[in-house]
C-alpha cells in the first residue's frame, strides 16, 4: 500500500525537476502505470490495512482504486500530445505544463487516500485534499474565467465540505463509543442514535453532495469542467466526482433505508432533471459535457436510493460513465485544439474532414447516452428496472422520461457536429497522443455492451451488499 502514495510523489517531484513538457509527460505516465502494476498485485491480498484504523483497502475501495489508476494512465498519455501541441503553439510555457503535473499527481495522491481511507475523519481530510490540489489545474491557463471557475470551485465545494464536517460531529454523538472507521460503523448498524444518525446523514449527503455535483449543489460544475485543460477535465469528471460518491456509499450500511432511500431518489431525480432542461441550451462543448456529469452522478445515486437490483447496476453505471466522459472530454480536448473553439455551432463537419475524431465523438456521445450497443445502456437499464421491481414507479417514469429528453438533447448536438453542412475549415494534423487513449475507451464501452464479464457482475453484487442500507 504504501507504493500508491509513494508513485505519485515521485511523479510530482519528477516534473518538478523535468525540463520539457516531455521528461514531465514521461514521469506522470510512469507514476500512473506504477499505480496500477500496484493495485494489480494487491488485487489478490484483499483486505489490506496500514497505518493501524486509518488506512484499510477492500473490494469497495479497490474498484474505485482501479477507476482512479487507470483513468490517470490515459489521460497522463494523453497529456503528452495535448501539452505539446499547447506548447508548440504559445498557448502554455514551460512553466505552466511543469505546474499541470505536479498538482495532476498530487491530485491524483489525494484521491488515492480517499480510497484508501478507512477512518471517516481521515476520508473528510482526503476529500478536501482532492478541492486544494485541483482548483490550480482550472486556473492552469491563468485567464480571468479560470480564476472564476477556480474561485468558484473552491468556495462551494468548501462550504459543501463543510456541511459534511458538521455531518461526523453529529455520527460521533450518534456513535457514541464505536470508533469512527467503516467497519466498525457497519457492525454498529442499529445500535447508533437515530436522531443524530439521521441529522448526520443529511449533512453527509448535501455535503460530500456538492462535491459530486448534485442538484441543486450543482453550480461549480460547469465552470470549473469547461475551464480546465482536457486531461485536468477528464480526471475531475471521470474520477473526482466517484470519490466523493465512495465518501457517501461508506456511511450506507449505518443509515436505516427508511430514511436514507427516499433523499437519494429525490437528489437523484432533481441531478437528472437540471441537466434535461439545460442541456438543449449549451453553447459550449465542455459544459454540454460537464452537465452530463451531473445527470449521471444523478443516475447513480437514484440506482443507490432503489435498492435492490438497481444498486449493482448503479456500481456499474459508476464505471460507464467513468469511461465514457473520459471519452468524450478527450476528444472534445483535441477538437477545441484543432478548431480553436470550444462553441459547439463552430464544429462542425468533422466526419468529412477527420473520419476517426467523427467516429470517437459520435460513438462517445450514443455511450454517454445510454445507446445501445454501449455498456451505460446495461446500467441504465438495470437501474430502470430495479426501480420498478422495488415498487418506485413514479420515480421510475420520471427517470425514463428525463432519459428520453437528454438522449435527444445529445443526438442533436452530436449529429449536428459529426455530420452538419457548414464551411469546410482546415484542421491541424491530427495527433496520435491524443487519439490512440480514446480509441481504447471507446473500444471499452462497446465491449461493455456487448459483453459485461461475469466476474465483474459478481463483484458488483458483493460490492452492492456492502453498501446496502441497515
Amino acid at each position: 500500500m504504501p507504493f500508491l502514495f509513494l508513485m505519485p510523489l515521485a511523479a510530482a517531484a519528477v516534473a518538478l525537476l523535468a525540463r520539457s513538457p516531455g521528461q514531465a509527460a514521461l514521469g506522470t505516465v510512469i507514476g500512473a502505470s506504477g499505480i496500477v502494476a500496484d493495485a494489480v498485485l494487491m488485487a489478490s491480498s484483499l483486505p489490506l490495512s496500514g497505518g493501524g484504523d486509518l488506512f484499510r483497502l477492500d473490494e469497495l475501495g479497490m474498484y474505485f482504486l482501479f477507476l482512479v489508476a487507470g483513468v490517470h494512465l490515459v489521460c497522463a498519455v494523453y497529456s503528452y500530445g495535448y501539452f505539446r501541441r499547447e506548447t508548440e503553439r504559445g498557448h502554455l510555457g514551460m512553466s505552466k505544463v511543469r505546474k499541470y503535473h505536479v498538482w495532476i499527481n498530487l491530485f491524483v495522491l489525494s484521491m488515492v487516500s480517499v480510497v484508501c481511507a478507512h477512518h471517516l475523519a481521515l476520508q473528510w481530510v482526503a476529500v478536501e485534499a482532492t478541492t486544494l490540489f485541483s482548483a490550480p489545474l482550472i486556473y492552469l491557463h491563468g485567464d480571468r474565467k479560470g480564476m472564476e471557475a477556480a474561485w468558484k470551485y473552491l468556495l462551494i465545494c468548501s462550504v459543501g465540505i463543510a456541511f459534511a464536517f458538521l455531518g461526523i460531529i453529529f455520527l460521533s454523538r450518534a456513535a457514541g463509543d464505536f470508533p469512527l472507521t467503516y467497519t466498525a460503523l457497519s457492525a454498529a448498524a442499529g445500535k447508533l442514535d437515530p436522531r443524530f444518525l439521521r441529522l448526520s446523514f443529511l449533512f453527509f449527503l448535501v455535503g460530500y453532495g456538492t462535491k459530486m455535483g448534485l442538484a441543486p449543489m450543482h453550480t461549480w460544475l460547469p465552470d470549473a469542467h469547461s475551464q480546465a485543460p482536457a486531461p485536468a477535465s477528464a480526471m475531475l469528471s471521470g474520477v473526482l466526482l466517484n470519490c466523493a460518491l465512495l465518501a457517501l456509499l461508506r456511511i450506507l450500511p449505518a443509515v436505516p433505508g427508511s430514511y436514507a432511500s427516499p433523499l437519494l431518489i429525490l437528489f437523484g431525480i432533481a441531478s437528472i432533471a437540471v441537466p434535461a432542461l439545460l442541456i438543449a441550451v449549451q453553447r459550449d462543448i465542455k459544459r454540454l459535457l460537464a452537465f452530463s456529469s451531473i445527470e449521471n452522478m444523478g443516475i447513480i445515486v437514484l440506482g443507490i436510493g432503489f435498492g435492490g437490483g438497481a444498486r449493482p447496476a448503479a456500481l456499474l453505471h459508476v464505471l460507464n460513465h467513468s469511461l465514457a466522459k473520459v471519452l468524450l472530454f478527450l476528444v472534445a480536448g483535441d477538437l477545441v485544439l484543432r478548431y480553436g473553439t470550444q462553441r459547439i455551432q463552430r464544429i462542425h463537419g468533422i466526419f468529412r474532414q477527420a473520419p476517426l475524431s467523427g467516429v470517437l465523438l459520435f460513438g462517445g456521445v450514443l455511450a454517454i447516452a445510454g445507446s445501445p450497443p454501449f455498456g451505460s445502456f446495461w446500467s441504465e437499464f438495470g437501474i430502470l428496472a430495479g426501480g420498478i421491481s422495488g415498487g418506485r414507479l413514479a420515480a421510475s417514469l420520471a427517470y425514463l422520461a428525463l432519459l428520453a429528453v437528454i438522449f435527444g438533447s445529445f443526438l442533436m448536438y452530436g449529429s449536428g457536429m459529426v455530420f452538419g453542412d457548414g464551411n469546410p475549415r482546415k484542421l491541424s494534423a491530427p495527433e496520435l497522443w491524443c487519439l490512440l487513449p480514446a480509441c481504447v475507451l471507446l473500444v471499452s464501452c462497446l465491449w461493455l455492451g456487448l459483453h459485461v464479464p461475469a466476474g465483474l457482475y459478481r463483484l458488483l453484487e458483493r460490492l452492492s451488499a456492502t453498501v446496502a442500507f441497515s
